[in-house]
């Protein structure tokens, strides 16, 4: 008889957090609408308060803006993640159908898989993201992951069959935590700093 693998101990916190806030939450209260797409970073997971996450920095900086957010820990283009059918791929027509430029942030949780399933997965999404302007933002390097660079050329690829804005984060000086993989708080507000130029240079802001 066959058994289902025990999901990791996250799932609960994130089902009990979707309970509370939503699948999709709204920060800020600005006239200019941005959706942000993404997966613990946008999420702030590893946070001991999230409203520190590069997410809730964003509006802080910019107050004129509204983020829709969309955020999923352990998830990306073809990952699904551990708790339920969570991958880009499946979230991404519920983003896309919100007001403003689509901003898709992620691509750490995708370094182990299969470049060809990752170059179809980051295909879809950005078909399915269809006219709404879109901005990717690849993954950064970080101490605990490898293949960063695969991730960030198949994702600059599909953007640019896309005619999406590529950013490309590899060389952003953003502090890690312990764990090696996710921001401190310092590294979220630098992020959201980072991330507010590229909207900047994208014509976002």
């Amino acid at each position: 008889m066959l058994t289902r693998p025990a999901e990791p101990p996250g799932c609960d916190d994130i089902r009990a957090y979707q309970e509370r806030y939503g699948e999709v939450e709204t920060l800020g209260t600005g006239p200019e609408p941005v959706t942000v797409l993404g997966d613990s970073y946008s999420a702030g997971d590893t946070l001991s308060d999230r409203g520190h996450r590069w997410t809730d920095v964003l509006v802080e900086l910019e107050p004129n803006v509204t983020v829709t957010l969309d955020a999923v820990p352990f998830t990306g283009y073809a990952n699904a993640g551990a708790c339920g059918a969570n991958a880009f791929t499946d979230r991404v027509e519920r983003a896309a159908a919100s007001e403003g430029a689509l901003v898709i942030q992620g691509g750490l949780n995708d370094v182990f898989a299969d470049p060809a399933a990752l170059e179809r997965a980051a295909d879809d999404v950005l078909t399915a993201a269809g006219t709404t302007q879109v901005v990717v933002i690849g993954p950064i390097d970080v101490p605990g992951r490898e293949r960063e660079e695969q991730v960030d050329a198949a994702l600059r690829a599909a953007a640019d069959a896309h005619g999406a804005d590529y950013v490309s984060a590899l060389d952003w000086d953003v502090p890690i935590a312990e764990d090696g993989v996710h921001p401190t708080v310092a590294g979220d507000r630098r992020y959201a700093e980072l991330v507010r130029d590229a909207l900047a240079d994208a014509g976002v802001l």
